[in-house]
């Protein structure tokens, strides 16, 4: 059977299921060890059994079972890294990509060329800090999570991308003392009665929710980070569209004198705050 025969019955599977398409395909690609490029050069040529096999297998294991593709191969993409992912951490997703652009962002219009101190609170896989420290040198980046499996996983994906940051266990600040020129995080903030998508509720729980409305971590952060701040700094955040206005709110009782943005994704939803103090985002 060639690899186009495959994915079409893959695609008629996906179909049935009311599962996307391009994670069969992404599987598919994985499991052959190819480049994209070489993959789509290669739809016509045959599929080793062992390899045929292995992709049914696994493929019914994301349509019946709810496993992310991801957790099947065992890695995802972001930024243009290859990260390792497991049960124990959040998929990275495209919108926390544009978390990592727009800091980097920041960093060049406020404080360009300067060495600076990052902090990446709740780091899950590591991949926002990981990423920054990666795409600036600048950048001596700290990660930090609660979970000590969420940073097992950070671990190896420092290791493998040879990344040169700093590995924290900690409770919010519970364990840390410096203080930073930017604080980032993406912390649960789904509302804790919202229903998920069964393949997303195979992600850690506590990486998801994040209280009654969502904010909890949101209002921990920003209370507690006063003694974690520098004088010029920045607190970069992704959140859920709805939790825009409470964000803003919290900011601005804890911070009166800070700039505060915000960004839509490109999708169009409120996704994003920043919240800037002494002169940084006083130019936005």
């Amino acid at each position: 059977m060639t690899y186009e025969a495959l994915l079409k019955i893959a695609y008629k599977k996906t179909n049935t299921h009311n599962k996307e398409e391009e994670a069969a395909k992404l599987l598919l690609m994985e499991l052959s060890n190819q480049e994209p490029h070489q993959f789509f050069t290669n739809l016509k040529s045959e599929v080793p059994k062992t390899l045929e096999i292995d992709f049914l297998n696994k493929l019914d294991q994301y349509l019946v079972s709810n496993i992310p593709v991801q957790h099947l191969i065992g890695h995802s993409y972001f930024y243009g890294y290859k990260f390792k992912v497991n049960q124990h951490v959040l998929i990275p997703r495209g919108e926390t990509e544009q978390l990592v652009e727009h800091v980097l962002y920041y960093y060049d219009k406020y404080f360009i060329d300067q060495k600076i101190i990052v902090l990446d609170l709740g780091t899950g896989s590591g991949c926002i800090g990981i990423a920054l420290s990666l795409e600036e040198e600048n950048m001596n980046v700290t990660v930090s999570d609660i979970s000590e499996e969420a940073l097992k996983v950070a671990k190896d994906n420092q290791h493998d991308l040879k990344a040169n940051v700093k590995i924290i266990q900690s409770d919010l600040f519970e364990n840390i003392s410096d203080a930073f020129d930017i604080i980032v995080s993406n912390p649960p903030y789904i509302p804790d009665t919202e229903s998920v998508q069964d393949i997303v509720s195979k992600e850690p729980k506590v990486a998801l929710y994040g209280g009654l409305l969502g904010v909890d971590f949101y209002e921990k952060i920003i209370t507690n980070s006063k003694n974690h701040l520098k004088e010029h700094s920045l607190i970069a955040f992704e959140h859920g569209f709805q939790q825009k206005q409470r964000i803003f709110e919290i900011a601005k009782k804890h911070f009166p004198n800070a700039h505060i943005v915000q960004v839509k994704d490109l999708a169009g939803k409120d996704r994003f705050t920043f919240i800037g103090l002494g002169n940084v985002l006083d130019l936005e």
